[in-house]
């Protein structure tokens, strides 16, 4: 069966927390796991379709981010899975088994991929200090963004600007940073100009990121790249759970 969050980290008086249970027959599976939150976030949101689920496996596909996601236990269930369900149509995908992740990556001709720890937030609303105005970004910000950050395409940036998933940081009048939520629902895109680190602002936006994501309802997560000790280090420092295994995300 699909493991579940440790004890160790989890808040039991947090039922935001508390993941998703899908019965299909009598097939069922727990995504209560770390690792499984992605797929939890957009079955929860009402944007992700489970395309085929096994105790031990499940395929997800997301309408927004179109990101198909592939939670398991038994890689051999998973890859079986991934070869009859995997269509041409698929740019981007998640496989939680790192193993299998780094095969279907060779095996699926796709262009790029991280390996990265996913982390969580079970604590209480946190507290902000009021150092940074922030304001959601608008359309007009744009070309602001996309000359600065390019991990992910401008497309993808008009998107999520769209859906108000992007806020603004300033120090006075002046942009000094930014942060928003991917397509299929984790925290990212976190930047901050040259001039103003070393400020904590980071610290500032991700807890704003992290108190509106309560706020809707659901359980901040992010993902961190494997060699990025600097997110892993800010992570920790704001009480995140961190897994203790890689999943894959990939693209073409």
């Amino acid at each position: 069966m699909i493991r579940i969050w440790q004890n160790r980290w989890m808040n039991s008086s947090r039922k935001a927390c508390s993941g998703l249970r899908i019965i299909m027959g009598e097939n069922s599976m727990e995504l209560t796991g770390i690792d499984y939150l992605g797929i939890d976030r957009v079955l929860k949101r009402g944007t992700g379709k489970v395309m085929e689920q096994h105790d031990a496996a499940l395929l997800a596909h997301d309408s927004i981010s179109g990101a198909y996601m592939l939670g398991c236990e038994d890689a051999a269930l998973g890859a079986d899975i991934l070869r009859r369900r995997l269509g041409g149509d698929c740019r981007l995908l998640m496989v939680s088994d790192h193993s299998l992740g780094l095969k279907t990556f060779a095996q699926y001709g796709f262009e790029g991929m991280m390996e990265c720890y996913q982390a969580a937030y079970s604590g209480c609303m946190p507290e902000l200090t009021g150092r940074l105005a922030m304001r959601e970004a608008e359309e007009a910000d744009l070309p602001v963004l996309t000359a600065t950050y390019d991990l992910v395409s401008a497309e993808e940036l008009r998107l999520i600007v769209k859906r108000r998933k992007l806020t603004l940081g300033y120090e006075g009048d002046r942009l000094s940073c930014f942060m928003g939520e991917h397509l299929e629902g984790s925290m990212g895109l976190l930047y901050v100009f040259p001039e103003f680190r070393r400020k904590g602002y980071a610290t500032e936006l991700e807890k704003a990121m992290i108190a509106k994501t309560l706020r809707e309802g659901y359980t901040p997560f992010c993902q961190i790249e494997k060699n990025n000790s600097a997110s892993m280090a800010l992570q920790r420092k704001l009480g995140l759970a961190i897994s203790d295994r890689l999943i894959c995300w990939m693209w073409k």
